[in-house]
């Protein structure tokens, strides 16, 4: 019986902020959205996507406050006030730099890219401090050149993950700074379109790397600069473009900027869409690192990245909140949940997922 305090709306009426008044549960029984739990657009889309009609919510008791994340409290420090000062200018000088080069045909400085990205992995600052800053800037518009600049930050402590020489490590800097530059030369029309490509203009998309290819292949740079210009598309299994070349053909370096390429992409918000919870995109990456990635270093980025969220709290799909006590090796991307008193083991839950990190 319903209680004077309750109502029942329709699912399609459900707003962000409601709180549930009765546990909700699936057509064949399975628990999916416990009682007393702050409605979120996650959880009323994962509701509807379970055929579910109506729900039952507090009257006129509606949660104003919103969930302050992890990354909502890392901004507020004077560590990321920092970061962020650095990063922007960082920015502002690779855009110049950038354009300068496709306009002008400027001489590429490798000094001058490499000291841009340093200045940003200076000071007190970690590696995974580092990411996690980079994902409370999220908000910033997923320009060209933005992606430029996180791609060679998360390419370039990959490399110190998996202990590459520090004479390699400039290299992969710079050639991470200039993968995308041939992205300059195509119709923003494009490249920020908010729909789904058509096929025309994915081919166009597609020319970025023969157009960056193009217009460094003069340049006196180091040639896997150039590598990886051209080929951070490819992939070991050979369904990249635009050669199709398999994982012994394809330079190391250019295949790490490929796994800091995608990873950016993917936790990065687009005009088409939000950005995606970290542990989605390790998902992901995970189901293809022994065919698109090479594995030696991708297991290597994936452990470190899920190693900097132990003890940090992640909200799951039933909408309980929980930390994270124990990384499990054999899949990355489902680590063990300690929730109200329970452990959970998310390897063996697959009714269970992280939708976002608190």
């Amino acid at each position: 019986m319903q209680s004077n305090n309750e109502k029942t709306v329709f699912i399609f009426e459900a707003t962000e902020g409601m709180v549930l008044a009765r546990d909700v549960y699936s057509p064949d029984g399975r628990l999916i959205v416990q009682q007393g739990a702050s409605l979120t657009l996650d959880l009323i889309n994962s509701i509807a996507d379970s055929h579910i009609l109506e729900i039952v919510v507090y009257e006129g008791m509606e949660s104003v406050i919103r969930e302050q994340t992890y990354f909502d409290k890392l901004q507020s420090t004077p560590e990321f006030q920092k970061f962020s000062v650095d990063y922007n200018n960082t920015i502002a000088n690779v855009k110049s730099n950038l354009n300068d080069i496709v306009s002008r045909n400027k001489e590429i400085n490798t000094d001058e890219l490499i000291s841009d990205t340093a200045s940003i992995l200076t000071g007190s600052r970690t590696n995974l401090q580092v990411f996690d800053m980079l994902h409370s800037l999220r908000k910033n518009d997923d320009l060209t050149y933005v992606h430029c600049i996180n791609v060679s930050l998360i390419a370039t402590i990959i490399a110190r993950w998996i202990n590459l020489p520090e004479e390699d490590i400039k290299v992969l800097t710079v050639a991470a700074i200039l993968h995308d530059i041939g992205k300059l030369m195509i119709p923003e029309k494009i490249l920020l379109k908010p729909g789904k490509l058509t096929d025309e203009e994915f081919n166009t998309i597609k020319t970025h790397v023969n157009l960056g290819f193009n217009l460094l292949k003069e340049q006196q740079i180091d040639s896997r600069i150039k590598e990886a210009c051209l080929l951070h598309h490819e992939k070991c299994d050979g369904s990249g473009y635009p050669f199709n070349l398999k994982g012994d053909k394809i330079p190391l370096l250019t295949k790490i900027i490929t796994i800091a390429d995608v990873y950016d992409a993917m936790t990065a918000a687009r005009v088409y869409r939000g950005s995606m919870c970290p542990f989605d995109v390790i998902k992901i990456m995970e189901d293809d690192a022994f065919s698109k990635y090479d594995p030696n270093i991708l297991i290597p980025f994936l452990n470190n990245v899920v190693s900097s969220y132990l003890h940090t709290n992640v909200r799951l799909s039933d909408g309980r909140i929980g930390e994270v006590v124990l990384i499990n090796s054999n899949r990355l991307s489902r680590p063990s949940i300690m929730c109200e008193g329970e452990f959970i083991d998310l390897s063996k839950r697959p009714d269970l997922t992280i939708k976002a990190i608190l």
